[in-house]
């Protein structure tokens, strides 16, 4: 069992708040270690906090794609009420306001930014990296994506920043040489892939592993006895309770 495995507030603790808002980093912050989030840029280049990437129909009251919008529509969307009536006319919060707001919250609570777009330049990782450079907040965050452009354009720019490679649809033994190959020492899989081969190959090498995810009691002690070093999940309070009495 690792008694030592993080709390990891999967899109700010979407099981206690509307998703990747702020009021959803502010009570996730409350339990988790680590606020997981995912950005993408407005059709202006602001950079977003914002998960779906084909429409933003499921969260909002709006339609069509983040990209495909100015900064001053996707500001004047709800993305609370569809949660429930009493997060009406909660707003998509730029990077900046998401960090700025957490730093505020805590001085040890570290961040997993999810990259959710790609294109033929780096100026999105640019921006990211320099929203993380003003907080200097580097040793507190990782940086997570699936395509191996936007790891090598973070490591081109700032070799420093911890990166993480989604596992997504990879096999696990193609995706752990993918891993070795960029040399990364943080694997974020999902739970069918958790077999006892890639898990001890894992351990064999120091390479920590991100579990994703996890939500009821049984499934989080079910990661734990395996030995995970760190769960994302929707209901940070759940794991929560189960770190306080592991201690």
């Amino acid at each position: 069992m690792n008694l030592i495995v993080i709390n990891i507030a999967h899109r700010g603790g979407a099981g206690l708040a509307p998703e990747n808002t702020l009021t959803c980093f502010k009570t996730g912050s409350q339990y988790a270690d680590m606020i997981e989030f995912d950005i993408q840029p407005s059709q202006d280049h602001y950079i977003l906090v914002f998960h779906d990437r084909q429409g933003i129909e499921r969260t909002s009251n709006g339609s069509g794609k983040i990209i495909d919008h100015p900064y001053s529509y996707l500001q004047s969307l709800d993305v609370g009420s569809w949660f429930h009536p009493k997060f009406t006319n909660e707003r998509i919060p730029t990077l900046y306001d998401t960090i700025e707001i957490l730093t505020k919250i805590s001085s040890t609570i570290l961040f997993n930014i999810e990259l959710k777009y790609l294109d033929s330049s780096n100026w999105f990782e640019k921006s990211i990296l320099e929203v993380i450079d003003h907080f200097k907040i580097e040793e507190r965050t990782f940086i997570s994506a699936r395509y191996l452009e936007n790891i090598f354009n973070i490591q081109e720019i700032n070799p420093e920043i911890s990166c993480i490679l989604l596992q997504k649809e990879r096999h696990w033994n193609d995706y752990l040489d993918i891993v070795n190959n960029l040399g990364l020492n943080i694997v974020q899989i999902r739970r069918t892939a958790l077999i006892p081969e890639f898990f001890e190959k894992c351990q064999d090498q120091g390479i920590k592993i991100f579990y994703f995810y996890a939500d009821t009691i049984p499934e989080m002690k079910k990661a734990i006895d395996l030995g995970v070093d760190g769960i994302l999940t929707n209901f940070p309070n759940r794991l929560r309770d189960i770190q306080e009495n592991m201690t």
